[in-house]
């Protein structure tokens, strides 16, 4: 297998992993915090967004990037492009997009979140403008990161089927 096959096919496998991550915080983690108190879900979701940029999420979540990034340089460098090439650079960009989405968006608001205080007024505030926001750009994300997931996913095995043609 070459070296852009191994590439793309971890950046799948990362890409895969960081999406359901995104996807089960939509789907499970931030409506049960919004059952809870208010203090009780920003220090749940303050410890959250700190273990967050710990291992091994952090490993999928750049390791993922640089495989897509690499993933869309060889798509568009390469003279005689494939069909595989072409979704896989589709899908390098996919992940790439919602990677972008995380830092311009979701960090920012994960930063707010971290400088008040539970129990307190602003903190509540703060909490259901983050409860809105951030799960709406989330869900968003995971659809994106999930999408790059397929296209470097099945780009790779388009690649692999035509070589052996």
């Amino acid at each position: 297998m070459s070296l852009i096959n191994v590439v793309s096919a971890c950046g799948a496998v990362g890409s895969a992993v960081v999406g359901g991550v995104y996807a089960n915080f939509s789907a499970r983690v931030m409506p049960r915090l919004a059952s809870l108190p208010d203090a009780e879900a920003i220090e749940t979701m303050q410890r959250f967004n700190r273990q967050a940029l710990e291992l091994p999420f952090t490993t999928f979540f750049f390791g993922s990037a640089v495989a897509s990034a690499w993933s869309v340089v060889h798509g568009l460098r390469t003279q005689e492009r494939t069909a595989g090439d072409w979704v896989c650079t589709a899908g390098g960009a996919l992940y790439l997009a919602g990677w972008v989405m995380t830092i311009v968006y979701n960090v920012p608001r994960n930063n707010r979140l971290a400088d008040v205080a539970a129990g307190t007024a602003e903190g509540s505030q703060v909490w259901h403008m983050y409860l809105d926001e951030w799960t709406s750009a989330n869900s968003v994300r995971a659809v994106l990161t999930l999408l790059g997931a397929v296209g470097l996913g099945a780009g790779t095995v388009m690649r692999i089927l035509s070589d052996r043609q």
